[in-house]
């Protein structure tokens, strides 16, 4: 039976456009945090800002990097944020020292059980005592100007890594997972599948040339009529019919160029 003097329940939104990062949020809470009311998991902006509108939590787990925009795109639309924020990220060492130097509360993807827990305990007490952090030097901070350029975020089962696209030598869809080699010898393993990468590398660098491979143009070394695309540091890649006539167009046109 319910004691009259029962704390009410936190009512959350959960924000993220992937789906198992969602769920695992989700699982999470009703397992560790009955406490915890999810009222909506939302996979996108506009999805988010109509049920936060509608539904005024006092929580929302948000996380960063969206499509059509990001989570401080989404918090600009508040003005001012009246629910506590937990940041849901794989973004870049230069957003998680922005949110530590705020006080904000994040937490890295993979979501680690314990960083949720911590981060949810924090927030329970501002709620409780009716906090709510002044998000406005933060989106400053990390406004679309402000934002370090010509970097990319790999997300890894060990957190994320930081990396110049100059740094990859290509990119590998193998079961659910994408493998991306680096210079170095390093390879990262990561949940995102290529498409996610192609979208993500620009367009003038990279190259789909196999439905399972995502090539650096700058580390094409040669390419042999084995239909194989010979790379930097010993990688190599098939090229699959669908995409040879691209990359062959390509390839002799920078070769021309490299010619006195």
């Amino acid at each position: 039976m319910s004691s009259a003097y029962e704390s009410p329940k936190i009512r959350a939104v959960i924000v993220d456009d992937d789906q198992n990062s969602r769920e695992i949020i989700k699982s999470n809470i009703i397992e560790y945090c009955p406490n915890i009311e999810i009222l909506v998991l939302c996979d996108s902006l506009k999805s988010a800002y109509v049920e936060i509108s509608r539904l005024a939590p006092d929580l929302v787990f948000l996380d960063i990097e969206m499509p059509m925009g990001n989570g401080f795109d989404l918090l600009r639309m508040f003005n001012p944020v009246k629910f506590k924020v937990i940041f849901v990220t794989a973004y870049s060492e230069y957003a998680v020292d922005a949110f530590r130097c705020s006080a904000m509360d994040f937490i890295l993807k993979p979501c680690n059980v314990e960083e949720l827990l911590r981060a949810i305990r924090k927030a329970e007490i501002e709620i409780k005592h009716d906090r709510y952090s002044d998000l406005s030097e933060l989106l400053e901070l990390m406004s679309h100007d402000n934002k370090p350029q010509g970097k990319v975020v790999i997300s890894s089962s060990k957190g994320f890594t930081v990396v110049s696209p100059d740094e990859i030598i290509m990119c590998k869809a193998e079961s659910y997972c994408t493998f991306i080699y680096l210079t170095g010898s390093g390879v990262i393993s990561s949940s995102r599948n290529l498409k996610y990468y192609e979208n993500l590398l620009p367009c003038e660098k990279f190259m789909r040339v196999h439905n399972s491979y995502l090539v650096n143009l700058n580390h094409v070394r040669e390419y042999s009529n084995q239909e194989v695309i010979m790379l930097s540091e010993s990688r190599s890649s098939p090229l699959s019919n669908v995409h040879k006539q691209e990359f062959l167009k390509m390839f002799r046109s920078r070769n021309n160029r490299k010619k006195p």
